[in-house]
């Protein structure tokens, strides 16, 4: 059984009930759509773990609760692949994105996003070389 840690970011600023309600239903969509992508890929032998933070969190910093929790996640092996719907749920900010993928490479995991599923690596890899980081 693969184990897909998905990762999503949703900022909340506190509004009405309503915009409370569009959010989630946002976050769980984004979410059935990994899911699916992941299921092409992977078959249907996927245990997804979810590591959700949903409020005031700045963009461009992963200091935020469930990046935590997903980065551990990543440090004790206890994924085979992380997943996100799109890169800046991760972090607008792109050496802190590059390093965080980086360190989900080197631990032999996947990364995939919900656009590009695998292919996100091969992209990843040609910005990294692009640039030299």
């Amino acid at each position: 059984m693969k184990k897909v840690g998905i990762y999503h970011y949703q900022y909340y600023r506190g509004a009405c009930k309503l915009c409370y309600r569009h959010f989630i239903q946002e976050m769980v969509e984004s979410y059935e759509k990994c899911h699916e992508v992941a299921r092409q890929i992977y078959g249907d032998d996927v245990e997804f773990l979810h590591y959700t933070d949903f409020g005031q969190y700045d963009s461009d910093d992963t200091d935020r609760p469930s990046f935590h929790r997903i980065d551990h996640a990543i440090d004790n092996g206890e994924l085979d692949a992380v997943m996100c719907y799109r890169l800046n749920n991760i972090t607008t900010n792109v050496p802190q994105l590059i390093a965080f993928y980086k360190k989900v490479r080197s631990k032999g995991m996947d990364f995939l996003t919900w656009e590009k599923g695998l292919d996100a690596m091969r992209i990843i890899d040609i910005y990294i070389e692009k640039n030299n980081m």
